[in-house]
């Protein structure tokens, strides 16, 4: 058996700060895994809650980029968590942050995504 971890962290992002009009925490070609694990954390100080939006991408890294079929999306409040793991072979995915309406500046998160393989 091997001592290779299975998990790999593939983006993370620490005290981020979420635009009004939304922000892109990161867009990832997920081909290589089996499944993904998106986790946000909300900043307990941060003036509302914050939307996570998963969408698939078609197109990528063109033009022509789009995003087509959301997964997923969620709101994490001040000072909340979610973890949340995704099924998603062979496609480009796209995750996006923004404020609960109506637009606010000044929501802090951090993130992490990872994949495993098996």
């Amino acid at each position: 058996s091997s001592d290779l971890p299975n998990t790999k962290l593939l983006a993370d992002g620490n005290q981020m700060t979420v635009d009004e009009d939304g922000s892109e925490l990161t867009q990832l070609d997920v081909s290589a895994y089996r499944t993904i694990r998106l986790s946000v954390d909300n900043w307990v100080n941060s003036p509302a809650p914050v939307v996570i939006a998963v969408s698939h991408v078609d197109q990528p890294n063109t033009i022509n980029a789009n995003l087509i079929t959301a997964l997923d999306s969620f709101a994490v409040p001040p000072g909340g968590s979610v973890s949340r793991v995704y099924e998603v072979p062979g496609e480009v995915v796209a995750f996006l942050a923004s404020p609960e309406p109506p637009p606010l500046a000044g929501i802090e998160i951090d993130f992490t995504v990872s994949g495993r393989a098996d």
